[in-house]
């Protein structure tokens, strides 16, 4: 009975059918007309549940693909600056320094000799004559002519001309060397004067300075500074103006500081 409960049977029929009354043969033909309809309708259902499944597997499926959004592009790199190409510097032949010898030409020698005869005219000139060793310091009121050795530092209130050789350093009102060496600095209220050939190895400060040897110290003159074509000079300059002559060697720093001139402010923004 549970195989039908679905079927759309009647239930009186299906009474008559099971009871044991009536003719069998009878039943048998209304069992098969039942079974028929039955099966008819069944087979409908069926026919019409796979209609509905075909249609259902015929629609057409919509899928949603993930839209990949665009790569964010990667900043530029900035290309680092370049540091500007220093120029390679040439290469400098070394040449062996030609210096000349000190001579009775030499201009500085010249002019030493005339002051010195002036001085002598008024009788206060000091003369160390050639031969004449000093082993120890020497001062004077007036003016010196050194054509001996000094073994020591001279100070004069005149003016002092060195021929000879001086080993201190030499303090005066003016100060003219035209000698072959002299170790020790020079210090004039007036100018200092270094002839051809003559090295001096200390520091020069005066007011004004001529210099055709070599010297091989620092340079502070308050005024005007000539350094000649056959100069050599290891150390700073500073003054109020330089010349140089071509021909010239100077190895150091070359300051007008007594130019007088407001550098500093001269490039400040206006």
């Amino acid at each position: 009975m549970s195989t039908f409960d679905d079927a759309n049977v009647d239930k009186d029929l299906l009474s008559q059918i099971f009871a044991d009354e009536g003719d069998d043969t009878e039943t048998d033909a209304l069992l098969d007309e039942m079974l028929k309809e039955v099966e008819g309708e069944a087979g409908k259902e069926a026919d019409a549940q796979i209609d509905e499944v075909k249609a259902e597997d015929a629609t057409p499926v919509q899928m949603e693909l993930p839209v990949e959004e665009p790569a964010e592009e990667a900043p530029a790199e900035e290309e680092p600056e370049q540091a500007p190409k220093k120029r390679p510097k040439a290469e400098v032949e070394m040449r062996p320094v030609e210096f000349a010898a000190n001579s009775d030409d030499d201009p500085v020698r010249k002019e030493a000799s005339e002051q010195m005869d002036a001085e002598r005219n008024s009788g206060t000139v000091t003369t160390i004559t050639s031969g004449t060793t000093i082993r120890g310091g020497i001062s004077s009121d007036g003016s010196l002519e050194v054509m001996g050795v000094i073994t020591g530092d001279v100070e004069c209130q005149g003016k002092v001309s060195i021929i000879g050789k001086v080993s201190g350093n030499v303090i005066a009102s003016e100060i003219y060397v035209s000698t072959q060496r002299l170790e020790g600095g020079l210090s004039s209220e007036g100018p200092v004067k270094i002839g051809v050939g003559t090295i001096i190895l200390g520091d020069v400060d005066a007011t004004s300075a001529y210099i055709a040897g070599a010297v091989k110290g620092d340079i502070d003159v308050n005024g005007h500074v000539v350094v000649d074509s056959t100069a050599i000079i290891q150390g700073n300059i500073k003054a109020k103006s330089i010349q140089v002559n071509n021909g010239a060697v100077v190895d150091g720093y070359c300051s007008l500081n007594y130019a007088g001139v407001d550098l500093d402010g001269f490039f400040e923004q206006r």
